[in-house]
């Protein structure tokens, strides 16, 4: 049972994670399954996000509270944004990431506490000192905002009313990751997670194809 175990989380989670992104490809570009795929979108990012999360060792009362208060501060960070314009630009979500609160998808709060805890667990896994981790997780989830920015508006997720966001979008991404990420380091919350890692990659990659196939198809 031990192996079987060391084995879904070491190999398996892993390629299954390659699979299901490969499928969510092929649903992407055929015309006759975009529908579904934006449909399905927010409950990937859920499964795949439980999946990930179910392999995190250490649960603890810190662990629960500095992740529940990065969900609700982006959130809110998040409402602030849509509404005023101030924070990230002007820009509007649309149906990619499902069920909103206040115009903003509830899921976009998992996004932000996935993206700092895998970040965090690359960054960590090559350096133990607390600045570093926490400026080069910012520094990682930036990069990863820069594609995404890209992404998002050929899935449906947001767009902006200027089409590319402004630089205050990348400001405001690289603060709230670094406080995000000093939470983390504050409260020793243990992210070192393999599947996390994974499937951060997982996704940049599949970011990647995406974008590359609009400049393609644009030319």
């Amino acid at each position: 049972m031990n192996r079987i175990i060391k084995y879904s989380v070491n190999e398996g989670l892993p390629i299954t994670f390659i699979v299901f992104y490969c499928v969510g490809l092929v649903l992407y570009f055929m015309p006759f399954t975009y529908n579904l795929f934006i449909l399905i979108t927010p409950y990937t990012l859920i499964l795949v996000s439980m999946a990930v999360f179910l392999h995190h060792k250490g649960w603890n009362i810190k662990a629960i509270s500095v992740l529940t208060s990065i969900f609700i501060l982006s959130i809110i960070a998040e409402i602030i944004g849509v509404a005023t314009g101030e924070l990230f630009g002007e820009y509007t979500y649309g149906r990619g990431l499902g069920i909103k609160i206040v115009d903003v998808p509830v899921i976009i709060g998992l996004n932000w506490v996935f993206l700092t805890y895998a970040s965090n667990g690359i960054i960590s896994r090559y350096t133990s000192k607390n600045i570093l981790i926490i400026v080069g997780a910012a520094s990682l989830m930036v990069l990863y905002d820069i594609l995404l920015e890209k992404a998002a508006p050929l899935m449906d997720l947001w767009v902006f009313s200027k089409n590319d966001p402004p630089i205050n979008n990348y400001a405001v991404w690289f603060l709230l990751a670094l406080i995000f990420n000093w939470a983390i380091q504050k409260f020793k919350v243990n992210t070192h997670n393999r599947p996390a890692r994974w499937l951060f990659f997982v996704q940049f990659c599949f970011f990647v194809v995406l974008v590359i196939h609009h400049i393609y198809t644009k030319k």
